[in-house]
């Protein structure tokens, strides 16, 4: 019996099915510094020139953005289904800072995070206010987030060996899950304080990588049509 030959739309060069997809993030060296009336987050010089972390002046948090790309799937149009997510990250977390608390939010998004969408994460994120992304009255729409983890990270005063040594205090998944056919994954790891540090405070956070186990697979045109009208929306904001 003969095969039927396959068609531009039925044919692809990438192939699917189960894929693994990392992405590595440095690790963070850096120092609370006034400028001014600016206070800001910036790499300490005495380890690195340059680095991938980042402040937002008068914000207190630092980010990594980082992504991953899917344009090899997105050119035959393929869809991709992200079943697990995990940092990998061993190291010690140290923070040198009066307040012994801060929150880490590790974050795979559909959609490039603006600085406005960090900052509106970390009015969303302070004593008395706890709406996380793509949670009720949260920023960023659940389904622009495939997955993440929040973290709450509180120091442990007994431990005399590692000065600011922060450990985890509390640890929960979020995103959506839902598969997506964008050409890029955007990757973020974000620390936000609860208060606001002190000048000359140090913060320390170890080397990473996500992990994503996943499944490439064709979708019919109808729905991947709807899925591309769906990014687009998210991109837009329409």
């Amino acid at each position: 019996m003969a095969t039927k030959k396959p068609t531009k739309k039925t044919s692809v060069r990438a192939l699917t099915g189960p894929r693994i997809l990392t992405k590595q993030i440095e690790n963070a060296d850096m120092i609370y510094l006034q400028d001014g009336a600016d206070l800001e987050w910036h790499n300490r010089p005495t380890t690195y020139s340059e680095s991938e972390w980042q402040g937002i002046t008068n914000k207190s948090m630092v980010y990594n953005e980082q992504y991953i790309d899917l344009s090899g799937y997105e050119l035959d149009d393929l869809t991709l289904a992200v079943m697990s997510c995990q940092v990998q990250d061993p190291g010690a977390y140290q923070y040198s800072g009066d307040q012994d608390v801060f929150c880490i939010y590790d974050i795979v998004s559909q959609e490039r995070l603006s600085e406005d969408d960090l900052k509106l994460m970390k009015t969303n994120c302070d004593t008395f206010v706890q709406a996380g992304p793509g949670q009720s009255r949260g920023p960023l729409d659940r389904s622009q987030i495939v997955s993440g983890s929040y973290r709450l990270m509180t120091k442990n005063a007994n431990v005399t060996g590692l000065a600011g040594l922060m450990l985890t205090n509390r640890n929960v998944s979020l995103g959506s899950g839902e598969p997506t056919a964008v050409q890029k994954l955007w990757v973020y790891r974000i620390v936000m304080f609860l208060q606001t540090p002190s000048p000359g405070d140090f913060l320390c956070i170890p080397a990473s990588t996500f992990v994503l186990v996943g499944e490439v697979f064709k979708e019919s045109e109808l729905v991947y049509m709807q899925r591309l009208k769906r990014s687009y929306e998210l991109a837009t904001g329409n």
